[in-house]
């Protein structure tokens, strides 16, 4: 499995800005952290993991960079007053069932005009039905949870083809939740 092949493509599809404010849902052991963190001058990344290990092994890997790392869920992470132009997670398993309690705290979390990208490989497979099932169970409860699809991006990479789903909040101007 070529890993960093994965995460290189999720960088290139974040556009990373110097000034760029991110958050990662989910870091593992920080390898996308190690791909940003260089980039930024003004901007920073913020990654959380729910496995201490995981923090462990990613605050190791980003030594000197410019980056935090926080144990624990979304839901639970101490993240209160800070906001993001870019939040993204790869492989995060809640995005693919009820995750509307996370897509609101991302809601509150994005800065005017963020956006959340979605990445997903499944486990391996030549099949890009397998990939598009996956794109449109992640696409429904972004939906769902009152988000527009801006963007569903597909990239063949061994061992599995991976899609980046690229939304932002649906807000009406001084509403926080869009009307249906």
């Amino acid at each position: 499995m070529k890993m960093n092949e994965r995460f290189n493509w999720a960088v290139e599809m974040l556009h990373v800005h110097p000034d760029d404010r991110i958050l990662e849902i989910g870091c593992g052991h920080g390898i996308a952290v190690s791909l940003i963190a260089p980039q930024l001058k003004k901007g920073f990344i913020t990654a959380i993991d729910s496995s201490p290990a995981m923090i462990d092994k990613a605050i190791r890997k980003n030594a000197g960079l410019k980056a935090s790392f926080v144990n624990g869920s979304l839901i639970e992470a101490p993240l209160k007053d800070r906001q993001f132009d870019k939040i993204f997670a790869f492989n995060v398993n809640v995005f693919h069932k009820d995750a509307e309690k996370e897509l609101e705290l991302i809601r509150d979390y994005l800065a005017p005009l963020g956006a959340l990208y979605i990445f997903h490989q499944p486990p391996p497979t030549d099949n890009i039905d397998v990939v598009k099932s996956f794109a449109d169970k992640i696409s429904g409860e972004l939906a769902k949870g009152g988000y527009l699809i801006r963007d569903v991006l597909y990239k063949r990479i061994s061992p599995s083809p991976c899609v980046c789903i690229i939304s932002q909040p649906s807000v009406i101007a001084g509403s926080s939740r869009a009307t249906a």
